[in-house]
């Protein structure tokens, strides 16, 4: 059965195929707000079936949904978070409040390690959430990303800044710009590090997400990163899976 995997997120759509459990990446495209429109970027071919991660809420959902039957002839599976699955329970109260894209991350890890971990996800949003050797997800936080937190601080002020710059370094800042990227950097990599030293210990440690590349050297050791981990998720949960729907 040849899978096209989805991950949908807060501001790219991201595509992957599998055959036989391998997991062959795609791509990634910007959606601008509307997914299903940027579905004109994936190259999928031959496809048996559809599991999609889609934290756009149910707005999105359902045109996504249509989207691809139209194109594939079909239907979609949307992955839900579960309470308890595998062994990995939920912290949260109500599990649907816990986004499918840390979930997946979290159950992709837990399935390969069963035992203590923490996963980092820098995008949009940086993300953390540990689970410990049980399987208890012990909880998570939820912070602004390198780009957010810099456009964050310069929307608050008269600065502008002058475009995307990717020359994160240790150093401090010698304009404008540089200062607020270095401060996106330093927050980001002082809160996973601060939260690693507290719930780490012997965990393992998966840094994923669109900036994970970007954080990673600027990380202390012990960390290793998965760019497609949520991709893993969906793939791990894909046997299991049942009716279709509109998520």
């Amino acid at each position: 059965m040849n899978l096209l995997l989805l991950d949908v997120g807060n501001s790219r759509l991201k595509w992957a195929q599998s055959q036989g459990g391998t997991l062959r990446y795609g791509g990634a495209v910007e959606h601008g707000g509307d997914p299903a429109a940027a579905l004109a970027a994936v190259d999928a071919t031959d496809v048996d079936s559809i599991q999609v991660a889609n934290v756009t809420g149910a707005a999105l959902a359902a045109p996504l949904a249509a989207a691809l039957q139209s194109r594939f002839g079909v239907a979609p599976r949307f992955a839900r978070t579960e309470a308890e699955w595998a062994g990995l329970r939920v912290a949260y109260a109500d599990p649907q409040r816990l986004g499918i894209d840390r979930w997946l991350a979290l159950l992709a890890a837990w399935t390969e390690v069963r035992g203590p971990l923490c996963v980092a996800s820098a995008g949009t949003a940086l993300t953390f959430d540990a689970v410990d050797a049980s399987g208890r997800h012990l909880g998570g936080v939820i912070a602004p990303g390198l780009t957010t937190m810099q456009q964050a601080v310069l929307g608050a002020t008269r600065f502008a800044a002058s475009g995307p710059d990717q020359r994160y370094t240790e150093e401090l800042g010698d304009d404008t710009d540089s200062c607020v990227r270095q401060g996106a950097l330093h927050a980001c990599a002082g809160l996973v590090e601060r939260l690693a030293a507290r719930y780490g210990g012997s965990a393992l440690l998966l840094l994923t997400g669109g900036d994970a590349a970007r954080l990673l050297p600027h990380l202390c050791g012990g960390w290793s990163e998965r760019p497609h981990l949520v991709m893993e998720g969906l793939l791990t949960l894909a046997p299991h899976t049942t009716a279709p729907d509109s998520g």
